[in-house]
């Protein structure tokens, strides 16, 4: 009989200790699907970046839809040439007066 009590309390430990590893193989393994390099946290951040760079992306292209019919405006219609000649350079046909205002301070 004294085999069989001898034997028990080491079966006790063997199964602590296969439960004791389980619990923290299982901790481990939480751990890592939550904060590791492919854990959920960094699949979150990666899908907000995705979505704010597909953003700018539209944005952007639109931008660029916008420069584009710009640019034929410029190339095809000489009225617009010339308003740009006289609102960004401030350029005027000869015999023509210009005047600049500058907005400024008010002063009492």
């Amino acid at each position: 009989m004294s085999t069989r009590e001898d034997k028990r309390p080491e079966a006790g430990l063997r199964r602590k200790a296969v439960a004791l590893t389980s619990v923290l193989l299982l901790i481990a393994l939480l751990v890592g699907s939550m904060f590791g390099d492919r854990g959920i946290l960094h699949l979150i951040t990666q899908r907000q970046r995705a979505e704010a760079l597909r953003e700018e992306i539209e944005s952007l292209r639109e931008e660029n839809l916008r420069l584009y019919a710009r640019i034929h405006e410029l190339r095809t219609d000489p009225r617009a040439v010339e308003r740009l000649a006289r609102e960004e350079l401030g350029l005027a046909r000869p015999g023509e007066t210009v005047f600049l205002l500058h907005e400024g301070r008010e002063t009492p």
